[in-house]
C-alpha cells in the first residue's frame, strides 16, 4: 500500500470515528456490516410463540418483506446500500423445517423479531429506541399476524406496503432517526399552521404542495372546527389526501404513499421543515433525516459510495438454535497468585459449572501462559456426573508469561473443529494482566473470531488487566465484567451468569432472579436484612454469603419466612455458605448472619431465586451502558446508564429504579433512573428507566449494578394500548384506548450491568454542559384587554448533562423560525431583528430560576411585541455554572387570536360598581391541560354570532334604501 492510499484509509477512519463520537454509538456494536452496499448478517428471529402451524408461511412472508425491501432501500439511499445477506433464526420445536444449525444467533440479540404484540403497539411494526438522534435502536419488533397478513388489501391500507414498512422501521433502528408525523391525541399533533402564513395543513415532511380534504368524525362532516386553544383543527378532524397528491418524501412520514421513495433533504426539492413539530426535529434538533443518515458510519465521508446495480440478490439462511457452546479461556501466568485469583477463578468456574451451565450445551476449557493448552475438549453438559469430571479439571498450577492470543485463537480452533457442522459460540475470556510483549495478542485473532461469530465476555481480573478485551467485547457483541481484588469470588460468578444469557433463549427454569446484596464491613459480625418474595419467583431461594475466611467464622444464618417458619440448614464450600429454601412463601422475609469474629475482607450476602413451577411470565430486569464497554475519551461521550423492566410482554412502570456504579478509586456513585421521556430517557412510559453518567472523572474500569424496588403497590403493569406507529391515513382510524395500569406487587430485582473502561476521563466535575430541553409546551395564553402573557412547562435539565441545578435560561421567541433554532441561537446580527429576547422583566408568575434536574417548572411571561394572528415561535437553552451551553429545546408556538373576533363579557360579580369589567380570556395551549373558562368562549361565539346576524341585517337594509331610491331618482317632484 502507497503512502496517499495509507493516508486516506487514516483520515477515512479518524473521520467515521469522529461521526461516531458525534452520535454517542459504539462501532462495531451490530454485527450487521455494510459491505460493498449491501448489508449482511441481518437476523430475523421467531420467537416460539409464534403458530407453529403456520411456519412456514412465517418464513415466506419475512423473506418477501425484506426482498420487497431491499429496492426501497437501495433507492431511498441514492444507490448505496440493500439488504444482502438475511439469516433467520426459527424456534428448536419447529423440528419439520430444514434449517443449519447455529449458536451465534440468539432471539435476544437479533435485529428482527416476530413475537407476540408488545400491548402498547398491538400489530403495529415498531422499532424500540432507547437511543438519541442518530444512534442505534435495540430491535424491530413485527408480530406474527403482522407478518402473515402482509398481502392483505387492509393490512397494506392500514400499514403500507410490507417493503417500505420495514425500510421506515430499518431507518429507525440502524440510523437513528425519528417520525415526521403527528397522530390524533398523540404527543405531537396531527395538523399544524405553516410558518408565516395563515394555511393550516397536515403535520408531514413532504416536497409537494399538499392536497387533502378534511373530515369531522363527530358527525361526518367535511368541514372542521377550529380549536380556539391552538388555532388548528380540534381533536375530531381527519384528512384524506388528494388522489392527484403525489410527493417523493418522506419514508418517514407518509410511507404509505405509494408515489413517497426518498428521505427528507435539506433544500427545495426534497424540503425539510425544522419548525414542523414532530418527533424527529424534537429529537434531532431540526437537523433532516437525510443528513442523519449520511452522518451514519455506514456513509459518513463517502463510505458505501453510490453504485449502479440491475440485481439486488438476497441470500436467506434459515438457521435453528442448538445447545450453546461455551469454551472458558483462563489466564494462568505467575501474576494469578496476587490476591488468591486463581482460587477465585476455580471456586467460580466450578460453582458455574455445578449449577449454572445449561443442561445440553457443550463446554470446553483452554489455559494460557505463555501457550496455551486444551484443559477440557467440548463436551456435553448432559448429567451431574460430567459435571464433576469437568470440575476437577478446573487448573490451579500457574506459568510464567502471558499469552492472551495464544488462548482466544485454540479457543477458536475448538469451535470451528473441522466436521462440526455448527457455527458461533461463547468465549469467556479471564486475565489479569497485559499481553507479554513478542507474544501472540488480541488484535491478532480478533478478525478470526468476529468471522467465526463467535462472541466474548471478557472479565479483567484487577486493575492490570489488558486494556483491549473491553474492545473485544464490543466488536463481538459481548460483554464486559471488572473484578476488583477485593471482591468476593460471587463477583466473578456474576460474568459467567451474564455468559448463559447469550443462548439461542434463555429457558424460564433456567432464570435466576437476585432479590437482596448487601456488603458489610470487614469488621462487622452481624448482617440483618428484608426482601420480598413476589408471586413469580420462590423456587430454590438461597441465601449465600461470601468471603469467609472459614468454616468456623460462622456462628449462624438463617432466614425467617412471612409466616415466621425458620430455615437455617447450612452449606459450606470454601469460603461460601449458604442456605437453601425448596419453595419460599410469597411475603416479606428476613435474614441474620452472625459470625464468631471479624473477617479479613469484606462479606457479602445474596438472595437469588427462581421461577414458581408453573409461572411462565417473569418480571425481568435489564442493565445496561449504551456508550458500549470502551470509552477512549469520556469528554466526546455521553454515558447513559439504562434498566429496563418487563413481565412478559408488558412494560412495568412507576418502579424505583436506581443505579450503583463503583469508580476505579471505589467511590460510589448512585444514579435515579427514571422513565419520563426527557433527558436521558427517550420514551416516557415505555419501562426504559435512564440517567446520564456525568461523572468519568477517573480513568480505569468502572462497574454497574442496577436495582430495581416495587414497594406499595407504586409500579405497575402497562396494559393498555397508548399510540400508533402508522399515521392516520385514508380514513383509517389510529388506534387509540385507554391505558390500562395494574398495580403490581411488591418486588425487587438486582442485576449486574457489566463493566465499562474510561481511557480518558473528563478533566472536572463541570466537563459537560446542561442537557437539552425536549418537552417545553405552552399550557396557557392569557389575553386580556392590558396585557397578554404566556405559560410555559418543562422540566428542568442539570448543569451537567441531567445531574445538578443548571446556572440559567435563555428563552428566545421570533416569528421567523429560523430564528430559534440551534444554528442561529447566538446570532445577533440584525437579520435577527425580528427576535425577541424573554428575561426576568418579563416574569409575572412562577420562577425563571433553574431547579434541579428532573423537577418540573412553570413560568408566565408578560409580551409587549407580539402581532395578533401570527405564529410565534419559541425555545430555551439552559447554562451552566462554567457557561457552557446546552443544545436549544424543542420548539413551541403560539399564536394571539384577533379580538375582533371576540366578544368581551362583563363581570359583574366582583364589580360592585355595576359598570363591569373585561372578562379576562384564557386561551389553553396545551389541550391535555383541563380548561376552566369554557364558559366565557362559549358566550363569545354567541356573541360573535350575533355580531354577523346584525352586519346582514344593515347590510340588507341599506340595499333595499339603495334600490327604492333608484326606482325614484327620476320622478319629478
Amino acid at each position: 500500500m502507497d503512502r496517499s492510499s495509507a493516508l486516506a484509509q487514516l483520515f477515512v477512519l479518524l473521520f467515521v470515528i469522529n461521526t461516531a463520537e458525534w452520535h454517542d454509538v459504539t462501532v462495531g456494536a451490530s454485527r450487521v456490516t455494510l459491505t460493498d452496499n449491501g448489508y449482511k448478517n441481518l437476523v430475523v428471529a421467531i420467537s416460539p410463540a409464534a403458530p407453529i402451524d403456520q411456519s412456514e408461511s412465517i418464513i415466506k412472508n419475512i423473506k418477501q418483506i425484506i426482498t420487497d425491501a431491499s429496492p426501497v432501500l437501495y433507492k431511498a439511499t441514492g444507490n448505496r446500500a440493500y439488504f444482502q445477506s438475511v439469516h433467520i433464526l426459527i424456534p428448536e420445536t419447529w423440528d419439520h423445517i430444514e434449517a443449519d444449525l447455529s449458536t451465534w444467533e440468539t432471539f435476544d440479540t437479533a435485529d428482527v423479531i416476530v413475537d407476540t404484540p408488545n400491548p402498547m403497539h398491538k400489530d403495529v411494526p415498531y422499532t424500540q429506541q432507547n437511543g438519541k438522534c442518530g444512534e442505534k435502536g435495540e430491535r424491530i419488533h413485527l408480530t406474527p399476524n403482522y407478518v402473515l397478513t402482509i398481502v392483505q388489501e387492509q393490512n397494506i391500507a392500514q400499514y403500507g406496503k410490507p417493503g417500505k414498512v420495514f425500510v421506515h422501521e430499518w431507518a429507525h433502528y440502524r440510523y437513528g432517526i425519528f417520525d415526521e408525523y403527528g397522530t390524533p391525541g398523540g404527543e405531537y399533533p396531527l395538523f399544524f399552521r405553516q410558518s408565516g402564513t395563515s394555511f393550516i395543513e397536515p403535520n408531514i415532511c413532504a416536497n409537494k404542495k399538499i392536497m387533502y380534504n378534511t373530515r369531522d368524525i363527530s358527525n361526518n362532516n367535511a368541514n372542521c372546527q377550529i380549536d380556539p386553544a391552538t388555532n388548528i383543527y380540534d381533536q375530531n378532524c381527519r384528512f384524506e389526501f388528494h388522489p392527484s397528491f403525489k410527493p417523493d418524501t418522506s419514508l418517514a412520514s407518509y410511507h404509505l404513499l405509494d408515489s413517497v421513495v426518498h428521505f427528507c433533504k435539506d433544500g427545495d426539492f426534497h424540503s425539510h421543515r425544522s419548525e414542523t413539530p414532530n418527533k424527529h426535529n424534537t429529537m434531532c434538533g431540526g437537523v433532516s433525516t437525510w443528513t442523519v443518515i449520511m452522518r451514519n458510519p455506514d456513509f459518513a465521508f463517502y463510505q458505501n459510495r453510490p453504485v449502479d446495480l440491475d440485481q439486488l440478490p438476497a441470500k436467506f439462511k434459515i438457521v435453528k438454535p442448538t445447545g450453546s457452546r461455551f469454551v472458558v479461556v483462563m489466564d494462568v501466568s505467575d501474576s494469578m497468585k496476587q490476591c488468591n485469583r486463581i482460587d477465585k477463578l476455580g471456586e467460580s468456574v466450578r460453582a458455574w459449572i455445578k449449577n449454572d451451565v445449561p443442561t445440553g450445551s457443550q463446554l470446553g476449557m483452554v489455559m494460557f501462559s505463555s501457550t496455551a493448552h486444551i484443559v477440557s475438549e467440548l463436551k456435553v453438559i448432559s448429567d451431574m456426573k460430567i459435571r464433576q469430571e469437568m470440575m476437577k479439571k478446573v487448573p490451579k498450577n500457574l506459568y510464567s508469561i502471558t499469552c492472551i492470543g495464544c488462548g482466544l485463537d485454540l479457543a477458536v480452533q475448538m469451535l470451528q473443529e473441522k466436521g462440526n457442522n455448527k457455527t458461533g459460540g461463547i468465549i469467556v475470556l479471564v486475565t489479569d494482566g497485559r499481553n507479554s510483549a513478542g507474544y501472540l495478542d488480541i488484535s491478532d485473532v480478533e478478525e478470526d473470531i468476529v468471522k467465526a461469530g463467535i462472541r466474548v465476555v471478557t472479565v479483567a481480573f484487577g486493575s492490570e488487566a489488558d486494556s483491549n478485551i473491553e474492545r473485544l467485547a464490543d466488536v463481538t457483541g459481548g460483554k464486559s465484567y471488572y473484578i476488583k481484588d477485593g471482591d468476593s469470588s460471587e463477583a466473578i460468578q456474576q460474568a459467567f451468569t451474564g455468559a448463559c444469557t447469550y443462548q439461542s433463549r434463555v429457558k424460564n427454569d433456567d432464570l435466576k432472579f437476585k432479590l437482596f446484596e448487601s456488603t458489610a464491613a470487614s469488621n462487622s459480625t452481624s448482617i440483618e436484612g428484608c426482601f420480598d418474595v413476589d408471586d413469580t419467583v420462590g423456587r430454590n431461594l438461597v441465601l449465600s454469603v461470601f468471603n469467609l475466611d472459614d468454616r468456623n467464622s460462622l456462628e449462624s444464618m438463617q432466614l425467617s419466612g412471612p409466616t415466621n417458619e425458620i430455615y437455617d440448614q447450612i452449606d459450606f464450600d470454601t469460603s461460601t455458605a449458604t442456605v437453601t429454601v425448596a419453595l419460599a412463601k410469597v411475603g416479606r422475609w428476613d435474614l441474620n448472619v452472625t459470625l464468631k469474629s471479624s473477617q479479613s475482607k469484606p462479606v457479602l450476602v445474596t438472595v437469588k431465586t427462581q421461577l414458581r413451577p408453573n409461572v411462565t411470565t417473569p418480571i425481568n430486569t435489564r442493565c445496561w451502558v449504551s456508550n458500549g464497554a470502551d470509552i477512549k475519551d469520556a469528554s466526546n461521550h455521553r454515558i447513559r446508564i439504562h434498566a429496563d423492566v418487563w413481565k412478559g410482554s408488558h412494560p412495568v412502570t412507576g418502579a424505583s429504579v436506581k443505579a450503583y456504579i463503583v469508580k476505579p478509586n471505589d467511590e460510589l456513585e448512585i444514579l435515579d433512573l427514571l422513565d419520563n421521556g426527557v433527558n436521558a430517557d427517550t420514551t416516557q412510559d415505555d419501562g426504559v428507566y435512564s440517567k446520564y453518567f456525568a461523572y468519568p472523572n477517573q480513568p480505569g474500569r468502572y462497574t454497574v449494578k442496577c436495582q430495581v424496588n416495587s414497594t406499595n403497590h407504586k409500579a405497575f403493569e402497562q396494559l393498555g394500548f397508548i399510540g400508533s406507529a402508522s399515521p392516520q391515513l385514508f380514513g383509517n382510524e389510529t388506534i387509540t384506548e385507554e391505558v390500562e395500569r395494574i398495580p403490581m406487587a411488591n418486588f425487587t430485582r438486582i442485576v449486574s450491568g457489566g463493566s465499562f473502561q474510561v481511557e480518558i476521563p473528563v478533566s472536572s466535575n463541570d466537563s459537560y454542559p446542561p442537557a437539552e430541553v425536549t418537552d417545553l409546551s405552552i399550557m396557557v395564553v392569557n389575553d386580556t384587554a392590558t396585557n397578554i402573557s404566556i405559560a410555559l412547562k418543562w422540566t428542568a435539565p442539570g448543569d451537567d448533562l441531567d445531574s445538578g441545578t443548571a446556572s440559567y435560561y435563555e428563552l428566545k421567541y421570533s416569528d421567523v423560525v429560523a430564528d430559534v433554532i440551534n444554528s442561529n441561537f447566538d446570532d445577533e446580527s440584525p437579520k435577527r431583528k425580528s427576535r425577541s429576547i424573554i428575561t426576568e422583566e418579563d416574569l409575572v408568575a412562577g420562577s425563571l430560576q433553574p431547579s434541579q434536574a428532573g423537577v418540573q417548572q412553570t413560568a408566565t411571561f408578560q409580551l409587549t411585541d407580539v402581532q395578533r394572528e401570527k405564529p410565534y415561535y419559541l425555545s430555551l437553552r439552559a447554562v451552566d455554572k462554567a457557561d457552557k451551553v446546552g443544545q436549544v429545546s424543542n420548539l413551541v408556538v403560539f399564536f394571539i387570536p384577533d379580538r375582533t373576533l371576540v366578544v368581551l363579557t362583563k363581570n359583574f360579580e366582583d364589580d360592585d360598581s355595576g359598570n363591569g369589567t373585561d372578562q379576562e380570556i384564557h386561551i389553553h395551549i396545551n389541550t391535555k391541560e383541563p380548561s376552566y373558562h369554557v364558559a366565557s368562549l362559549l358566550v363569545a361565539a354567541f356573541g360573535l354570532v350575533l355580531i354577523v346576524c346584525l352586519v346582514v341585517m344593515l347590510l340588507v337594509a341599506v340595499v333595499k334604501h339603495l334600490l327604492v331610491y333608484r326606482s325614484y331618482k327620476d320622478v319629478p317632484v
